[in-house]
């Protein structure tokens, strides 16, 4: 079993085991700077082949960033960390690693058009999402996706570029 090692709460300085869950069992995001901003999100080194070289199982999806959440046959299936791995909160349309096994067990609420954004995402069904993680996984493997960080200081502000293993579902 996979875990993660945690510091506990006790007063002395010893760790602990913790099981991870979801999608964390076998992704991670593994930073690649100082500060955190540029970082991968990727297989663990430990996650089972079997569960990595199945096709239609993760793949790499936009969503806006007011949504936190996909909408598949009329319902919203929000994002969370059991079922995907999200990219940067700071720009409008984001990218996460889903797990679909995960996502289709997750609570599903009614969707009303009206409140769609921009990159809000809509999929006809779990087969639609099953058929573009089979896609993307004949073009690439097992999904991965890079942030770049790329600070400007005469504006002081960040922008953020992506690179995947292959086309984002959605774009």
């Amino acid at each position: 079993m996979l875990s993660a090692i945690t510091k506990s709460n006790s007063t002395t300085s010893s760790f602990q085991t913790k099981p991870l869950t979801g999608i964390q069992r076998f992704y991670h995001r593994r930073r690649i700077d100082d500060h955190g901003a540029s970082y991968y999100v990727e297989a663990r080194e430990l996650c089972p082949l079997d569960v990595l070289n199945t096709p239609d199982r993760f793949l790499v999806v936009t969503f806006d960033q007011a949504d936190d959440y996909i909408v598949v046959a009329d319902k919203r299936v929000y994002l969370t960390p059991a079922n995907s791995i999200k990219c940067t909160s700071n720009i409008e349309c984001r990218l996460a690693v889903v797990d679909l096994d995960e996502l289709e067990h997750a609570k599903q609420y009614d969707f009303d058009a009206k409140f769609s954004h921009t990159y809000t995402n809509i999929f006809d069904s779990m087969d639609e999402l099953r058929q573009i993680a089979r896609d993307q996984y004949s073009r690439g493997g097992a999904v991965w996706i890079k942030q770049s960080a790329l600070y400007d200081a005469k504006t002081d502000r960040c922008s953020y570029y992506y690179s995947t293993s292959y086309k984002p579902a959605g774009v």
